[in-house]
């Protein structure tokens, strides 16, 4: 029998950097090359190395925190990236056996990556352009209940979409009232100069890069009620949860020197009302 003709084939580019395979580099992770980790080790040079690690560690403690004070058992991880552990869906097993996670990206790699070795039966992986909304909410319903609450999480991805506004928007709207949003962004108001040198050292490998404002980045929490503290550092929200899992324990606290992060983040659930209110913190309900 003959194989499959060559039009079954897809390429995939390996010869340039690659958002996921540098930023998955920055973490620590394994799945780049060497023209990716060029581009990392410039990036652990600057502040943003520290934004982007904190970011990540944020991620991880919210998930545990919804799933603790708020019963939150679906997770959409928007832009996931390669996998490396603790992944959400790790997260969520340490603390219950009925979480489900979707993963969604963009790349193909990341996906064949993901479907390989995230093979749990609660874990879902869909390669799909975020842009493309209708696609993104077609994916999330087809494998999540809709009744129950379901958060989505974005956390080093929306920095590398022009338009990440708009699609944040775009599923807020679609979604039911009480999902939640994980959010994290890096900014330029702090450590403007390497923020700034980090994304041109970005945009220069072909890897767009957009850092964003503290009031850009409030701008996309519109409609949500903000959990205390709102709208902070990663490192700041709710750091005495460091330590309630076992993969904190495996993970560099940081260091003094790098406490005012180039990073913002929060975890939101949208108001239950239909009609937008003003930006705001709510309490812990």
């Amino acid at each position: 029998m003959s194989g499959p003709g060559p039009e079954n084939y897809t390429v995939l580019d390996q010869s340039s950097p690659n958002a996921a395979r540098v930023l998955t580099a920055v973490l620590g992770g394994k799945d780049y090359y060497s023209n990716d980790r060029v581009i990392a080790e410039t990036l652990t040079r600057s502040k943003i190395a520290p934004a982007i690690t904190e970011s990540r560690r944020f991620a991880r403690r919210a998930v545990g925190y919804l799933i603790d004070h708020h019963q939150v058992t679906q997770f959409v991880e928007l832009g996931c990236g390669f996998p490396h552990p603790p992944n959400i869906h790790d997260i969520a097993a340490e603390r219950t056996d009925t979480a489900r996670t979707l993963y969604i990206d963009n790349d193909r790699l990341v996906a064949v990556h993901a479907r390989a070795l995230m093979t749990a039966q609660t874990v879902y992986t869909a390669e799909i352009d975020l842009t493309d909304t209708t696609a993104v909410l077609d994916a999330i319903t087809a494998q999540f209940d809709m009744s129950a609450p379901i958060a989505l999480c974005l956390s080093g991805t929306a920095e590398l979409i022009d338009d990440a506004p708009a699609i944040v928007a775009a599923l807020t709207h679609a979604l039911p009232a009480g999902m939640w949003l994980v959010l994290t962004h890096v900014t330029a108001d702090i450590h403007g100069h390497h923020i700034d040198s980090a994304a041109r050292t970005l945009r220069a490998a072909g890897i767009d890069y957009y850092p964003r404002t503290y009031d850009d980045i409030a701008a996309m929490l519109t409609g949500y009620h903000l959990h205390t503290p709102g709208l902070v550092a990663p490192h700041q929200w709710r750091p005495e949860l460091l330590g309630s899992s076992r993969y904190d324990q495996a993970t560099e606290p940081l260091h003094p020197a790098v406490w005012d992060l180039a990073a913002y983040a929060a975890i939101g659930q949208r108001h239950r009302a239909e009609r937008r209110t003003q930006f705001g913190c709510a309490g812990d309900s």
